[in-house]
């Protein structure tokens, strides 16, 4: 059983992983859709940012300001989640769509008003963008999944060897001539879009996406380790007691993990600390976050602010299951 402790930061090729028991089907794990950036002028203000979570969308809103006398337009973007197939098959993602440009469903709104984002997607392999080939052999730029698997295995011997020679895919182990080939790709993808800003004015702009969350059960058995995560998502010394105690009773927990990126739009100006809201997806459920208002924890919403200097929040949601 590993550690149930998991890693904040997402490096290139690098995924947050949900703890896993000792199983054989592929855990679900979570990927990290990244902050709303903007570009610079001395005329904008950040004037808020709130985050809305629920199990089944994440909501930025940002309220921005023109202080000039001048219409200000900047470009925005939204980084994707970095695609990476599971090197061993242990963990598997849900997406809300199998389209590579915007695999989490992401919606844009500036004051009100829809915006359509243009994307500028990449596959890199061993560093070097391989996209032209990949589309060029029609291979689905997702590199993992149903549709993908059965892209690959229609593959020719030819193209098999030249694209393992690439680093696009892994190599067959030439003593198991029928083992299922791997994506061996990461996919970037990056939605912009020009945004205006009227002088003198506010402009409240919404970002709302399907988030990829990791889902998994805690037993008796992973007892001891819940204690392993509670610095990470600053478990409360009462709320780990009652964790615990589901636990030692021969009871189940319904695990939902996220974490949400907290960055700031603007890297020049100083930033608010971004406000938190957690809808829970039952009265009896749990919520932890660092910087959760303990205040807020039985309520159906559970509210906090994002600590100082952090990029990243972690929010897990415990659900009484059976066993």
């Amino acid at each position: 059983m590993r550690n149930l402790v998991t890693p904040t930061v997402a490096l290139i090729g690098v995924f947050l992983a949900a703890p896993a028991l000792a199983q054989t089907a592929p855990e679900q794990s979570l990927l990290v859709v990244g902050a709303l950036q903007i570009g610079s002028a001395a005329d904008l203000e950040v004037k808020g940012i709130d985050i809305n979570v629920t199990i089944g969308s994440v909501v930025y809103s940002y309220l921005l300001k023109n202080t000039g006398d001048r219409e200000l337009n900047l470009t925005a973007s939204v980084a994707m989640p970095e695609l990476k197939a599971s090197a061993d098959s242990s963990q598997t993602w849900v997406l809300a769509s199998n389209n590579p440009e915007n695999p989490v469903g992401l919606t844009v709104t500036a004051a009100g008003e829809p915006v359509t984002p243009k994307a500028e997607v990449h596959a890199y392999a061993l560093g070097l963008d391989r996209t032209a080939e990949i589309r060029a052999e029609r291979l689905p730029l997702i590199p993992f999944g149903p549709e993908t698997d059965r892209a690959l295995a229609a593959l020719p011997a030819d193209t098999v060897g030249r694209l393992a020679a690439l680093g696009v895919i892994s190599p067959r182990d030439p003593d198991h001539p029928k083992e299922a080939l791997v994506a061996d790709w990461l996919l970037d993808s990056v939605l912009s879009w020009q945004q205006a800003l009227p002088a003198g004015k506010d402009v409240p702009l919404v970002v709302k996406f399907t988030p990829v969350k990791g889902e998994y059960r805690l037993l008796q058995a992973d007892l001891d380790d819940l204690d392993s995560m509670k610095a990470e998502i600053c478990l409360q010394p009462q709320t780990l007691g009652t964790l615990q105690s589901r636990l030692k009773g021969g009871g189940a927990w319904k695990v939902i993990d996220m974490t949400v990126a907290v960055d700031g739009p603007a890297h020049w100006i100083d930033n608010p600390a971004p406000s938190l809201s957690v809808q829970k997806p039952q009265a009896d459920a749990i919520v932890a976050f660092c910087g959760m208002d303990s205040k807020t924890a039985n309520r159906p919403t559970v509210l906090g602010v994002t600590p100082d200097d952090a990029d990243e929040v972690r929010i897990v949601i415990f659900a009484p299951a059976a066993k």
